[in-house]
């Protein structure tokens, strides 16, 4: 279907969509589409048929049917079925068996989970051919259509970012419902496959991703990274549960700024939370359970008397009511696909690879001793090439 971008007075014509992968994230994004009046899902992609059963889906969304939805078990017959302007992905990264490259082929707009790949070679095929199709395509990151993170955004534009540090304390239990059953295809047994690291690539890859690109959408692009990982001992593996215990990433911006991404994921602890400061050369903010708050002085300097009123140091960033984020990135891309134009989007694939390029050097860092990695030689320089190959398979 090729549209025309909707002049003044011309509602924005239907898209059609297909997803691919209905675990956890495929079934928010079901949700999130099923809420746009400009979108008809016509094909859901799954290999395991409980997670197609119309009963299942509508657990996770209010008032569902499978009237007029094509459901298949493999991504070629899907493919042939056609009759969608886009396809979610929303599959483990270790289950990719080329079948972006297979859609973009056909000309076929993209909405991809991150992450994309556990290869950076990879990853770059898919954007060599996104770019030469020329077609829409975007990666799930979500958290840049938060309206806090875009009001934090606008709050920074005029400072001077020096440095943010983001503390994840989760648990190896924390994603609790198992949709893929990747016992079935050489995965852990009694655990999701974010829990383990052939499969997810490691925490920072398969979920500190998203924290790194949020660094990303306020301070820019990534220049450079080092990490050091507390891995796993082999007596407290259970069930392929193996990724690291904890992490500790630095990531050096283009700009200057240093970002911190400290990541625990411990088993038998069930508790978590988060905690979020960004540092200017004038003030801190951090993001608080009710809003973000920001503290600076703005009075006469030098204070008069050279007193501050510690109180008059606080000062509540009202962003309103926080959005649904995965409602606004789907409908961004489904504005975008329907126009033809990447202008609605707040990021695009090929955007998206510093973010990628950055949590997989994190990975290699830590394998090196703890080496600063720079992101440029990373894609491009040969002395990392065997680190960007995807393995043969056998």
């Amino acid at each position: 279907m090729n549209f025309q971008a909707p002049g003044e007075n011309d509602l924005m014509p239907t898209v059609n969509i297909a997803i691919v992968g209905l675990g956890q994230r495929g079934l928010q994004h079901l949700s999130a589409l099923w809420q746009l009046d400009q979108v008809r899902v016509v094909a859901l992609c799954d290999p395991f048929p409980d997670n197609l059963a119309e009963a299942k889906l509508q657990r996770f969304v209010d008032g569902f049917s499978l009237d007029g939805i094509r459901t298949c078990g493999t991504f070629t017959e899907l493919l042939a079925g056609g009759g969608f302007d886009a396809i979610y992905f929303a599959i483990p990264p270790s289950l990719h068996r080329g079948e972006l490259l297979q859609a973009v082929r056909a000309g076929v707009h993209l909405f991809a989970e991150k992450p994309v790949s556990l290869y950076l070679d990879e990853a770059l095929e898919m954007d060599r051919a996104i770019r030469e199709a020329g077609i829409i395509a975007t990666v799930g990151f979500q958290q840049r259509h938060d309206n806090w993170h875009i009001g934090i955004r606008d709050f920074l534009a005029d400072k001077r970012l020096l440095m943010m540090t983001y503390i994840v304390n989760s648990t190896l239990e924390s994603h609790s419902t198992k949709h893929t059953h990747t016992e079935t295809v050489g995965g852990p047994q009694n655990r999701i496959w974010t829990a383990n690291r052939a499969w997810s690539g490691s925490t920072v890859v398969e979920g500190g991703i998203h924290q790194t690109d949020l660094m990303r959408f306020w301070a820019g692009d990534i220049a450079w990274t080092e990490a050091r990982y507390l891995h796993r001992p082999d007596a407290d593996i259970e069930d392929g549960g193996d990724n690291p215990d904890a992490y500790s990433v630095t990531y050096g911006f283009a700009s200057g700024a240093i970002g911190h991404l400290i990541i625990s994921r411990l088993r038998k602890t069930f508790w978590g939370d988060n905690y979020h400061d960004l540092m200017w050369d004038r003030g801190h903010l951090k993001i608080a359970a009710d809003n973000p708050v920001a503290y600076y002085y703005d009075g006469p300097y030098p204070p008069p008397e050279g007193k501050v009123d510690p109180d008059a140091l606080r000062h509540d960033l009202d962003f309103g009511p926080r959005n649904n984020s995965t409602l606004e990135i789907a409908r961004a891309f489904v504005t975008a696909v329907a126009t033809e134009s990447e202008t609605p989007l707040l990021n695009t694939f090929s955007s998206s690879l510093n973010s990628h390029a950055a949590v997989l050097g994190a990975n290699i860092s830590d394998e090196l001793g703890g080496r600063r990695i720079d992101l440029k030689d990373l894609l491009y320089a040969d002395e990392y090439s065997k680190y960007r190959a995807k393995p043969t398979e056998s």
